[in-house]
């Protein structure tokens, strides 16, 4: 049943994340913005944030320590149990795992009528006994949405029943608006550090080892041996940092090899690159690639994932299989490439990015799914 706002109550709707998370925060950004008009009333809640999130009108911060969303959560699980009693709410929207395990609890409870999860990547039902946890508690109120059909089948395999509440929608991004903020390749240099004339391969993303940095320095190695101008630059924080830096020291790489660490709006400074590079081991999606798809970059990505689904076939997708000597050797081949040549790679790639990855369908997309399940 679709509903049309003149007949309908207003329908209050509740987006939890765990924390601010690079990408999910965005994604869930959108999705508010999807739910800003009547009959909808959206309020977006964080177990814990150290951001302001002006732009979302209705904002909640549970401000949980992180010892009280670890094991049973129980006081925290409380917490939001009452404060959902008091608000009410027909929709609850839920990102990553913790949030979806408590409310697949609470809800037992609450008996909210339409709950979404939306899965990122494939990594939160490894462990046997949350898929065991989550076979058990989800009923038909819950419906799964995964940000790629790469992630849609993978939940399709690992929940063993309700593959009808199973949907994708595609992660998108807000081509206007971050068009707008790109900064130029002269600003976006000099605010990185980087050299005006070096050729820069640059990659966006958390320093953990599903991200295969350390694959995609081995491979710059091998690079610089024959093209010492070219630089790499690393945005983003992690665990893997150490393991690194580490490397990069050992292998006198600090002239040519930049981790950077955490940038706000990393993206507005993509023109800094000449190359995207995505060396992941495996993602669900690769919202990035869209960020570099805005700055008409061309890009290098594993070929794992969804990440086929959005480049097509423009992209350069490298094998994990020698995973370095093979993005080593994409490197080589769009050194060689003229400017002009790389340049045409990066228009069509932002041409498949509007035609196929657009705000509106998206937000559409997520619209229609509440709005068809509430009763």
């Amino acid at each position: 049943m679709i509903l049309h706002k003149k007949h309908m109550k207003k329908i209050r709707i509740l987006q939890l994340l765990p924390t601010d998370d690079l990408g999910v925060t965005d994604l869930a950004y959108m999705i508010a913005d999807a739910f800003k008009d009547e009959p909808f009333e959206i309020t977006t809640a964080f177990f814990h944030t150290t951001k302001a999130h002006q732009g979302i009108t209705h904002f909640k911060d549970f401000n949980f320590q992180k010892s009280d969303t670890a094991g049973l959560r129980l006081k925290a699980s409380w917490t939001v149990l009452k404060y959902c009693r008091k608000e009410r709410f027909d929709v609850v929207i839920t990102h990553r795992f913790k949030p979806l395990h408590m409310m697949l609890l609470i809800n037992l409870c609450l008996k909210i009528p339409v709950c979404i999860s939306v899965i990122h990547g494939f990594g939160d039902f490894k462990n046997p006994s949350r898929r065991f946890t989550l076979n058990r508690l989800w009923n038909n109120k819950w419906h799964f949405v995964g940000v790629s059909e790469s992630v849609s089948n993978y939940l399709k395999r690992t929940l063993n029943r309700l593959h009808s509440n199973i949907h994708t929608i595609n992660n998108c991004i807000d081509v206007n608006s971050l068009t707008n903020s790109l900064q130029s390749k002269q600003q976006s240099r000099q605010q990185l550090g980087l050299k005006e004339d070096a050729f820069v391969f640059g990659t966006i993303g958390r320093l953990v080892p599903l991200k295969g940095h350390i694959n995609l320095i081995k491979a710059f190695e091998i690079i610089i041996k024959e093209r010492p101008e070219c630089q790499l630059i690393i945005i983003g924080e992690g665990r893997e940092r150490q393991n690194l830096e580490n490397y990069i020291a050992d292998q006198n790489l600090k002239d040519h090899v930049i981790l950077a660490g955490h940038i706000e709006a990393a993206s507005t400074r993509l023109k800094a690159f000449d190359v995207f590079v995505l060396p992941s081991l495996n993602e669900g999606f690769g919202l990035v690639l869209l960020e570099a798809m805005v700055a008409k970059l061309p890009v290098i990505a594993s070929n794992t994932g969804g990440i086929p689904h959005v480049l097509g076939k423009l992209g350069s997708l490298v094998s994990l299989i020698d995973n370095r000597q093979a993005i080593a050797s994409a490197m080589l081949e769009h050194l060689e490439m003229t400017s002009d040549e790389r340049e045409v790679i990066g228009q069509q790639l932002n041409k498949r990015l509007i035609e196929k990855f657009n705000i509106s369908a998206f937000q559409e997309a997520y619209r229609t799914l509440v709005s068809s399940n509430i009763k």
